[in-house]
């Protein structure tokens, strides 16, 4: 299958910038934090690398840097030295160790003052805006030998909830069994509300066929892999909850047709990735009943019961999810030679995405990256981590993460509850904080099945919804479209989220924008795969950004206040004169005359003006 309309993921066209001191990044930095920066950290970098610590401290300060690495049992000390030619400035140039890890660090002073990094605290399960944290600095230390697959560079990612996307073979409805932990199933009509409050027992019908048949209008708008939500053998809508890992649920469908799936979405370009829930299964799955029946069955060993056979610790104590250990069995039914993770792969599936991934020790997901990629190195490895998980992304577990953080981000901008310069502090903060190839290879997401609608989240207004989109569609990372966000589903939580598509009644408006959005993203190779720059920050709502790749400069702005945005920008370089086209084709087009580049914006406006070629 053909990478998507980009280009390789090269360390040659991706980069951190280095923040010079007019810096609109630094400046904001410094702004949101009352004017005082007295260190930034240096971006992610390679194992075995010379970085360089610099401090803004007194000249009788003799600051130290105190570094941790986890991975090792003590830490070190460095002492810093004055920079010449500078006043009140100090710099340490630090060996980075030869194995990836996170290191951590702070800086004493001679009086004994302890300097940290203040952060926006971002939030894990809920978006925290205008709150702020004193932690240690981190430095990603990351290994080049184990790098994201190169597909996904350019790609754009659909994620479905199965039973709610599209009805295929009516019959299917039927075929799982009639009650959901002793609860009666519910067969939802298609516009149906689904249940409140959730209890995983109401259905609506949709399975594989209905997203083969709809695989045109998946190609249409743009996609070229879509994600799944558990496709297995389940007692629950949801599915996190397998019976059986080597079947495909009945009410979705056969292993033939997600066969069926894969290569007919290959032959438009599309890759299709699964959802692993290798923490915890049903209490009425094969493997739990087995372990409950006889001590002596092999099965007894996966789980850990407080008082067997019906004490036993469920994931976060949800007792019909009964968690698996992390013994030597378990790890071979899931990512042995025949297990379930080479199984699936060896359908022609993308990759894994792993659900509550905290839950499990990171050694585990060592040890999973290492089978997985041995047999299979292109798989697209994508981590649940709702919190900062730059340590899933230094090589050696992950690829990605679901980027809760940047999708915090995106929505605290577009609904008026970050300022432009807060919006740029959290984005470089992450940028910074990423290993290069990895920050690339990103899922970028700005709703999912775990969260409200995007559309209710920014109060029913689908200009908000739009901005946000044409920021996330826009910024560096793999962008992820939560099914029927581009038609105007609306919801209030994960499971009133988790509505059937509107086939009938799409809003063709967000519709036909997200289209748009997404092919002329794919069409781009600045937009695609190309550099960052934050070159405008105009409180309190406009923010831009420069995306690059050879010869292809795109600039994309943003206005998220409620007033039309006078915008005169001076480029550095040599710019190119004359107009610079909107590729969105919303508004009129800017014109660069000298360095200058002149553009107005409409309240809650974006555009991805197009340097001439």
């Amino acid at each position: 299958m053909n990478a998507p309309a980009c280009c390789p993921a090269s360390n040659d066209q991706i980069g951190v910038t280095t923040l010079h001191h007019d810096d609109p990044s630094l400046s904001a930095a410094r702004r949101v934090r009352g004017g005082v920066l007295p260190h930034v950290p240096p971006p992610a970098s390679p194992v075995s690398s010379t970085v360089r610590l610099v401090l803004q401290a007194p000249a009788d300060s003799y600051p130290e840097a105190v570094l941790t690495d986890p991975r090792r049992e003590h830490g070190w000390r460095v002492a810093l030295q004055p920079s010449q030619g500078t006043d009140g400035e100090w710099h340490a140039d630090i060996l980075l160790p030869q194995e990836p890890t996170v290191l951590s660090y702070v800086f004493e002073l001679a009086d004994g003052t302890v300097l940290q990094e203040r952060r926006q605290n971002e939030g894990t399960s809920e978006m925290l805006f205008g709150v702020w944290v004193e932690q240690p600095h981190r430095l990603a230390v990351w290994t080049p030998e184990s790098l994201p697959p190169a597909w996904t560079s350019g790609a754009v990612v659909y994620q479905i909830f199965p039973d709610r996307f599209a009805r295929g073979e009516p019959e299917n409805l039927h075929k799982g069994a009639p009650t959901t932990y002793g609860r009666d199933v519910i067969i939802n009509e298609w516009g149906d509300k689904p249940e409140h409050p959730p209890k995983g027992r109401d259905f609506y019908g949709g399975d594989l066929r209905g997203v083969i048949e709809k695989l045109p209008y998946i190609h249409e708008l743009g996609i070229t892999c879509i994600y799944f939500t558990p496709i297995f053998a389940s007692p629950t809508n949801h599915r996190y909850d397998a019976i059986d890992y080597t079947r495909i649920d009945p009410r979705l469908g056969t292993e033939d047709d997600l066969r069926e799936l894969i290569e007919k979405a290959g032959e438009l370009g599309i890759r299709i990735q699964l959802d692993g829930v290798w923490n915890h299964c049903s209490k009425d799955s094969i493997y739990f009943k087995a372990a409950q029946e006889d001590k002596l069955s092999p099965y007894y060993r996966w789980f850990h019961f407080t008082e067997w056979p019906h004490g036993y610790e469920g994931w976060s104590g949800v007792q019909t999810m009964p968690e698996f250990v992390e013994c030597p069995e378990v790890e071979e039914f899931f990512f042995g030679a025949e297990g379930i993770a080479h199984r699936w792969l060896a359908l022609g599936t993308a990759g894994w995405r792993t659900d509550v991934t905290p839950w499990i020790t990171h050694e585990y997901w060592r040890r999973f990256r290492r089978a997985v990629r041995k047999d299979y190195p292109e798989a697209y490895l994508i981590a649940e981590d709702w919190s900062d998980a730059t340590d899933r992304l230094v090589g050696d577990s992950f690829d990605a993460t679901m980027n809760y953080r940047f999708g915090y981000s995106v929505l605290g901008y577009t609904g008026g509850k970050l300022s432009a310069s807060e919006l740029d502090d959290r984005l470089e903060t992450l940028r910074r904080d990423t290993p290069e190839p990895f920050f690339h290879a990103q899922l970028n997401l700005i709703g999912s099945h775990d969260t409200a609608r995007i559309l209710t989240v920014l109060e029913g207004n689908p200009s908000r919804v739009k901005l946000a989109a044409a920021l996330q569609l826009a910024y560096p990372g793999v962008p992820m479209v939560y099914y029927g966000d581009e038609a105007g589903i609306e919801g209030e939580y994960a499971e009133d989220s988790r509505r059937a598509y509107p086939w009938d009644s799409p809003d063709a408006n967000l519709l036909e924008f997200y289209r748009k959005a997404i092919n002329t993203r794919r069409g781009s190779k600045a937009l695609s795969c190309g550099t960052v720059q934050t070159v405008y920050i105009g409180e309190p709502g406009g923010y831009g950004f420069l995306r690059r790749h050879g010869d292809e400069t795109v600039l994309a702005l943003f206005n998220s206040g409620s007033q039309p945005l006078e915008i005169d920008l001076a480029l550095e370089g040599d710019p190119k004169e004359g107009e610079w086209w909107d590729l969105l084709g919303q508004l009129p087009a800017a014109t660069l005359s000298g360095s200058t580049i002149r553009a107005t914006l409409p309240p809650l406006g974006a555009g991805w003006f197009a340097a001439p070629r």
